[in-house]
């Protein structure tokens, strides 16, 4: 019955479907921490402002060049060492968010694998037969799962918490 069949998948740890939802979880908890993490270290409106602004530089740069307007390219390559370090500055906060949650996730993703029996331990199961990610017997490894997991939350926690433009 029910009970063998998720027998059979047990390696190590949590048996499908606990590993799965530890897993997804686990991405959703992550993903959670580094978008509140973002909108603690980001200035995300000074961010927005600036990528609007190193956007049109650009837009006027390539406009410029496409018409052969020498006299505006050069007047606009003036300003181009200005916009570089405005287009650093841009990403130092998130560089900053990237530094803070770095080895803590690390961690994190190191523990939550011991806990579902390794990183080659099944903790899915697939539907669909999508080759080099699900296995001949349908499951899918540790890291595919978290991968879909992460993507497939991240976009919506970053709407939801305005930290993906």
């Amino acid at each position: 019955g029910h009970h063998d069949r998720n027998r059979r998948w047990r390696i190590l740890g949590y048996p499908i479907p606990e590993s799965t939802l530890i897993v997804s979880l686990t991405a959703i908890g992550l993903g959670l921490a580094s978008h509140t993490a973002t909108r603690l270290l980001v200035d995300l409106r000074r961010e927005k402002r600036i990528k609007q602004e190193i956007a049109e530089f650009d837009k006027e740069l390539k406009d410029a060049v496409l018409k052969k307007d020498k006299q505006r390219e050069e007047k606009l390559k003036k300003r181009k060492p200005q916009m570089d370090k405005m287009r650093l500055k841009a990403s130092t906060g998130r560089f900053k968010v990237f530094m803070v949650t770095w080895v803590p996730f690390i961690v994190l993703y190191y523990l939550m694998a011991e806990l579902v029996g390794g990183y080659y331990a099944p903790v899915a199961l697939s539907p669909l037969p999508i080759p080099y990610i699900v296995s001949d017997d349908g499951s899918m490894a540790l890291l595919w799962w978290y991968f879909i997991s992460s993507l497939s939350f991240n976009t919506m926690l970053g709407k939801v918490l305005g930290t993906v433009p």
